[in-house]
């Protein structure tokens, strides 16, 4: 039997579910070669809805981003502070690929498969909602072919190789475990590779300190602290999952604690893992 190493191992796919949210960011950034398009959504970053720029309801609306359907002021807003934040990355940020970006990120931060919260999302929430089983729980393709029969069951045939699984699709990178890549760099740029973070609690504290106060905020309190927050990501070289991040937005008003506890753990275990020997 022939098993992938660690280094030919392909990186997982992204789960099924990000796809109309990535659909979006992908979209945002095609707009955003347009100067003024770029400009009109950089406008509305921070706002509320009542206080939008028409320009970009504009640039939003008329490119048909916005899904249509029943949905309060909080589900409309999460698409425009999320269009605001692509449009008002530092240029450095916008001249990368941002797709390879987020598809290094998921294969480095190594995030959870499994979303144990994802369930059928109210209606004004999301849209389309997340409907799908959990993947760790989901049936493999195959499965069911290789429950039944001996010859199904029965162990290959020596010498024999066989394929690997596919691997199971990841959730992204949260914002968590992006602002933990920002601890692991910013103390590790303060004296030289191979420091570890615990060893710059200064360093440490002030991200960690920060996501803090961010998962106690109110969905007003999270629209105000996310740009320089992302604004401080895109300048230090990390790129942030758009796509994960506006599911979360989405979330937040309905499921402000699962999407917190998800953003603490991520933040924690990637931390932990940077701090492994290697």
């Amino acid at each position: 039997m022939t098993l992938p190493t660690d280094d030919t191992a392909p990186t997982p796919p992204r789960h099924e579910n990000l796809a109309p949210y990535d659909t979006f960011a992908d979209r945002v950034r095609e707009l955003c070669v347009r100067p003024g398009a770029q400009q009109a959504l950089r406008a509305g970053l921070g706002r509320s809805m009542d206080d939008m720029p028409g320009r970009t309801h504009a640039a939003l609306l008329r490119n048909g981003l916005v899904p249509d359907g029943p949905g309060g002021s909080d589900r409309k807003r999460a698409y425009y502070a999320v269009a605001a934040l692509i449009a008002a990355r530092p240029r450095a940020e916008r001249r990368t690929d941002d797709r390879d970006d987020r598809d290094r990120l998921d294969a480095a931060a190594q995030p959870d498969t499994t979303d144990p919260a994802d369930t059928a999302a109210p209606a004004d929430t999301a849209a389309p909602p997340d409907t799908a089983a959990d993947p760790d729980t989901a049936t493999h393709p195959g499965a069911a072919g290789r429950s039944a029969g001996a010859e199904a069951s029965s162990p290959p045939a020596s010498g024999t190789v066989v394929d690997a699984e596919p691997p199971t699709p990841t959730w992204g990178t949260s914002l968590g475990a992006s602002l933990a890549g920002l601890t692991t760099r910013r103390a590790r740029s303060s004296d030289g590779a191979g420091t570890s973070p615990a060893t710059q609690p200064d360093k440490v504290g002030g991200v960690e300190q920060r996501l803090h106060l961010l998962v106690r905020q109110d969905i007003d309190g999270v629209h105000r602290m996310l740009p320089p927050l992302v604004r401080q990501l895109g300048s230090a070289g990390i790129a942030v999952d758009y796509g994960r991040l506006l599911r979360d937005l989405l979330r937040w008003p309905h499921r402000h604690g699962e999407v917190t506890t998800r953003w603490l753990e991520d933040y924690y275990r990637t931390l932990r893992r940077s701090e492994r020997p290697s």
